[in-house]
């Protein structure tokens, strides 16, 4: 368990009772102090969202979409998730500003190497920790204009090393043929 994980701690913003208890219940044995939320509203009562290293929620939520969070959260960053996984509700939800966004039913694997990606990555301590972080680190601009082919480039120049082309087809909601075929058109050869 790295000391970052200690450190961390990870609002969950899900109406599915099993799915938020076992999202939090993964967290929390990799050492994570998790929080959970059935809903924004919910969340928005119980807590200051800036007081957490990052947040984890459902796309579709009873009320306001899991998307409001992401200009709610301000600088903490916003892992979308959702069942109705598309390479279009990818991208819309990416130029809304959210880190990443995992299809459901996620594998526990990919969840967590996403998270501790998240976190490495965006460098925010706890709201109690005492070291503040570099001030000097610029976060990337949420709102940066993405087309269809520029997010896929992207997200498999990000990812192809770290994931099998099953795992990205997945991520993408398009099947390996279709992802085979897209790198055949935008010219992307695989990693090596």
């Amino acid at each position: 368990m790295s000391s970052m994980s200690a450190k961390s701690s990870i609002l969950v913003v899900e109406d599915e009772e099993i799915i938020r208890t076992s999202l939090c219940k993964l967290l929390s044995r990799e050492g994570y102090e998790v929080r959970d939320a059935r809903h924004v509203d919910d969340a928005l009562k119980q807590y200051r969202l800036n007081d957490f290293s990052m947040i984890i929620s459902d796309l579709r939520l009873p009320g306001v979409n899991g998307t409001e969070l992401i200009q709610l959260a301000g600088d903490v960053p916003v892992l979308i998730m959702t069942s109705y996984a598309s390479l279009r509700s990818a991208v819309d939800t990416m130029r809304m500003g959210a880190v990443d966004y995992i299809a459901k039913p996620y594998d526990h694997g990919e969840m967590i190497t996403a998270v501790k990606r998240i976190l490495e990555k965006c460098d925010k301590p706890a709201a109690n920790d005492s070291n503040p972080p570099a001030t000097d680190s610029k976060p990337a601009e949420p709102h940066e204009e993405l087309s269809l082919e520029d997010y896929f480039t992207r997200f498999v120049m990000e990812h192809q090393d770290s994931m099998s082309e099953t795992e990205l087809a997945k991520k993408l909601g398009i099947s390996r043929k279709c992802l085979w075929q897209r790198r055949q058109k935008l010219g992307i050869a695989r990693g090596s």
